[in-house]
């Protein structure tokens, strides 16, 4: 693996960011952190979704005549949640390598890559076992559908993640299609400071998607359960949240969900994780 040689002090360095321990707190405070590189989102209500409005707006800004592409996000509804932390960055290459050498395993299919494997580029080429995997020895989970929304979103209905003004380079890695773009495919976690969320989590459209607990129905919304919904109880697919670098300008909305064959090393998605703040 061509990556081990690169690792040396910088896994060091990196490992001490990484390894403090996670710890509940009372504060009700959004950003609050037990730990640097998570950030406390505490309980409460947002609302998840579209409206039929929403999503004609979205077809018009977007893709004209594919409005059943967004359907999957309506209703709009509320949702209640228990206070979780989440992880502030992307899970990168050098964690995902501490993991794999913990834990023997297959390598990604990228790691090999120099155009992916740079120390602080978001992982990818994971499938979703290898996501719930690396977390769970993290001694954390994937966040849900309702969670990652909930970071991404906040309690003011953004739009994006940093607020409502469209896309642009300073604030999201995004629309650079293909294989072309050779070494400039991903930043490193944390880069765009202009796309983070008010409560700094960074990096939550663009870059990589990201896996997400939930299994995919394009009709949950529908019957979701308001308090701390989790997804169907089984799918075909599971959700992929936050769009990647080759994604188009729609897929980096908040609200945008989709789902994708979890069997295939697919270059656009990697991971973050998620912790009950009651842990």
């Amino acid at each position: 693996m061509k990556l081990k040689f690169a690792i040396g002090m910088a896994t060091i360095l990196l490992g001490i960011v990484f390894s403090f321990p996670i710890k509940a707190v009372s504060a009700e405070v959004e950003g609050s952190v037990a730990n640097p590189d998570m950030v406390l989102i505490p309980g409460g209500t947002f609302t998840r979704g579209s409206t039929e409005k929403d999503i004609q707006w979205v077809a018009e800004k977007f893709f004209s005549a594919t409005l059943e592409w967004y359907r999957d996000e309506t209703p709009a509804h509320e949702v209640d949640l228990k206070a979780y932390y989440i992880d502030r960055y992307e899970v990168t290459n050098v964690e995902f390598l501490k993991f794999r050498e913990a834990v023997p395993g297959r390598d990604p299919k990228f790691m090999n890559n120099p155009r992916f494997n740079k120390l602080r580029h978001p992982i990818v080429g994971i499938a979703w076992q290898e996501a719930v995997d690396y977390c769970r020895w993290a001694e954390k989970r994937l966040p849900t559908e309702a969670e990652w929304e909930r970071a991404a979103r906040g309690t003011d209905d953004r739009i994006y993640p940093w607020g409502n003004e469209p896309p642009d380079p300073s604030r999201s890695n995004f629309g650079r299609c293909c294989f072309v773009m050779k070494g400039l495919v991903f930043n490193d976690v944390g880069n765009l400071k202009a796309g983070k969320t008010p409560n700094n989590i960074f990096d939550l459209a663009g870059n990589v998607a990201e896996w997400v607990f939930d299994w995919y129905d394009k009709n949950y919304y529908k019957v979701s359960p308001r308090k701390n919904p989790k997804g169907p109880e089984k799918g075909r697919y599971h959700i992929i949240r936050g769009g990647a670098w080759n994604s188009f300008p729609g897929y980096l909305r908040s609200s945008a969900r989709y789902g994708y064959n979890d069997a295939k090393d697919f270059y656009g998605i990697g991971c973050r994780c998620a912790k009950s703040a009651e842990e």
